[in-house]
């Protein structure tokens, strides 16, 4: 039983040192593998660089500005919130609605 099986390794291990010695020859061999067919190669003309836009289109721009101008209210309402509320704890902390500092 254990000769046979023995015997049953060497030969496995045999068939895999064969594949291995034809992959290592067919990869150290320079020659291509697989056919493949060359494409006709891309002819373009030159590029017109006037042609290209560079910014940002045309109603983006203003949209962008109403965007910031928008953003820039809403911090300066929450900053003024809160710093009336910090005002008010500090002008009385015991009477706050609120326990600890004010919420930020």
């Amino acid at each position: 039983m254990r000769l046979s099986s023995l015997a049953l390794v060497a030969m496995l291990m045999a068939a895999v040192y064969g594949v291995h010695q034809y992959v290592i020859k067919q990869v150290t061999s320079g020659e291509p593998r697989i056919a493949l067919p060359q494409a006709a190669p891309l002819v373009s003309g030159p590029i017109d660089w006037s042609k290209m836009q560079a910014g940002l289109p045309a109603g983006m721009s203003e949209d962008i500005k109403r965007y910031n101008a928008e953003n820039l209210a809403s911090q300066n309402r929450d900053m003024q919130r809160r710093m009336e509320d910090t005002a008010a704890y500090i002008r009385n902390p015991a009477g706050a609605a609120w326990h600890g500092m004010p919420p930020h």
